[in-house]
């Protein structure tokens, strides 16, 4: 055999191998191409938090781990800004529209009254989609003309707070005992923020057809930021002291303080029976009775809403709805101060959420 026919022969034997490996690595070159070319874009969302206190961040936590759930994975096909607006309405709308200039997003969750009062403004007339939770009172704000009604427009979401009427009526069976032969003078505490407002002006007028409650209004004003809580506590004990002798028992109203465990603590040591709060925490601090939708079921909802807005559904078309899943806590200590007994139906809801 000639010497160019064994080198042909030998380069044959070569390349016969070497082929298909190079087809193999151009495939899967190539469809990796198509499918980046392909893959659907990154979704850009912007979360706006009303200020910094275990309620707002516990929410936006089990939201993004439903959302990661659901298939919404961060740096691979959804991308999350976080802004905080420090319980301030004016900063909520400077931090939203800032970001709003730089980069337009998919959709924007807002957390609590005030960001999603000042995102309303910003996003109302355009076509951005909003998705609010921990809103007290959406009617009031006039996001939706009825609870379980469609806005029509780009926003939907849900109230976390549980009807005034539910919780008179609550109170009022774990209170027979302590209501027998005289009303129970209850003073509400509340701040001039929004839902707090909303909120005490339900149950004043709910009071007024009470036979068992006597409401008063021991109002304070609401100040945004980290100073803020101090001189809310301040201007809160400072009231109590000098009203003292109108009421016998305290309720906290929806409101930043009523999650605040400094703030309850401080009333705590007031050594004044609370009879209601509005999350766990508060039962923990003294509060006879709380019933609420804890974060975890807000944030799996807001987590849903936006699935469905993403798949191709209008938030308009979604109703806003409040809670159908309630989480009850119990101070059995209080209970046994104010003179009365829990009843064991409510004992049975609270389940491990018992407090001493």
């Amino acid at each position: 055999m000639s010497l160019s026919a064994l080198v042909i022969r030998n380069t044959c034997k070569f390349i016969k191998p070497v082929v298909p490996i190079y087809m193999f690595l151009a495939c899967i070159f190539g469809l990796n191409v198509i499918d980046k070319a392909s893959a659907a874009p990154v979704k850009r969302i912007v979360i706006v938090e009303t200020m910094t206190i275990p309620l707002i961040q516990s929410t936006t936590n089990w939201y993004l781990k439903k959302m990661n759930e659901l298939g919404y994975v961060e740096g691979d096909n959804i991308q999350y800004v976080i802004l905080n607006a420090e319980g301030s309405e004016d900063k909520a709308g400077n931090i939203l529209a800032n970001e709003l200039n730089a980069f337009r997003p998919n959709l924007v969750m807002t957390i609590a009254t005030l960001a999603s009062r000042a995102s309303r403004l910003l996003l109302k007339d355009t076509d951005i989609p909003q998705v609010f939770v921990l809103v007290a009172d959406p009617v009031q704000e006039g996001f939706v003309t009825t609870l379980g009604g469609k806005s029509g427009t780009n926003i939907t979401g849900r109230t976390h707070v549980i009807p005034p009427a539910t919780k008179i009526e609550v109170v009022k069976q774990a209170m027979k005992r302590a209501t027998q032969n005289k009303k129970a003078r209850i003073g509400i505490i509340n701040s001039t923020y929004p839902s707090a407002i909303g909120a005490t002006a339900q149950l004043l007028q709910l009071g007024k057809n009470s036979s068992e409650f006597d409401f008063i209004n021991l109002n304070f004003k609401y100040h945004p930021g980290a100073d803020g809580k101090q001189k809310m506590q301040e201007s809160a004990m400072r009231l109590l002291k000098e009203r003292r002798h109108e009421f016998d028992y305290l309720w906290l109203a929806a409101g930043p303080s009523g999650s605040n465990p400094v703030f309850l603590k401080a009333l705590q040591e007031t050594g004044i029976p609370i009879i209601f709060g509005n999350n766990a925490l508060a039962s923990k601090y003294g509060a006879m009775i709380s019933i609420v939708s804890g974060e975890k079921i807000n944030g799996t909802a807001a987590a849903k809403l936006v699935d469905q807005i993403f798949k191709g559904e209008s938030p308009g078309n979604i109703p806003i709805t409040q809670p159908d899943t309630y989480i009850v806590s119990v101070n059995i200590t209080t209970a046994t101060k104010v003179g009365t007994v829990i009843p064991s139906s409510l004992l049975k809801l609270a389940g491990k959420n018992i407090y001493r």
